[in-house]
């Protein structure tokens, strides 16, 4: 699989899932105190871990339908009730960045560089199901 020849879109979920991934997963979402004695909690830690968590559940299954799109995989079963991928990508990443802002907006105190870090690379990994989105062929209205 060459990386140059990916649609763009594919483009932007591969590099932006996996940084997204090792942000929620390692990053501090919220630090409190400083050097030695500082204390870090990344995304899928309290205050308010169920969000993290989903958002952690969204991105594996946004980068399982993804990977298995851009390898050919003729593995991939017809969508859930009648949507495109495409659609269903988009809605699985909405909710993705949804909780990711819901879980920055109830908790803003001691921030950590991860909640930014999480938070661009969320909405990159956004964009690039709204290019997926948005290069799906219309089809006429019967």
């Amino acid at each position: 699989m060459d990386f140059q020849k990916l649609e763009r879109r594919f483009q932007l979920m591969l590099t932006s899932g996996p940084i997204l991934l090792l942000f929620l997963i390692f990053a501090p979402w919220h630090q409190f105190g400083s050097g030695q004695w500082g204390i870090s909690q990344s995304a899928i830690q309290a205050p308010n871990a169920l969000l993290g968590v989903i958002a952690l559940l969204a991105l594996v299954i946004s980068l399982m339908v993804c990977f298995a799109q851009a390898t050919g995989s003729d593995k991939l079963p017809d969508s859930p009730k009648g949507k495109t991928w495409e659609e269903v990508l988009l809605i699985v990443n909405a909710v993705l960045v949804g909780s990711l802002l819901l879980k920055l907006i109830l908790e803003t105190s001691f921030l950590g560089w991860g909640a930014w870090g999480c938070i661009i690379a969320g909405a990159v990994h956004l964009y690039g199901a709204y290019v997926g989105y948005k290069a799906m062929p219309t089809s006429p209205a019967p």
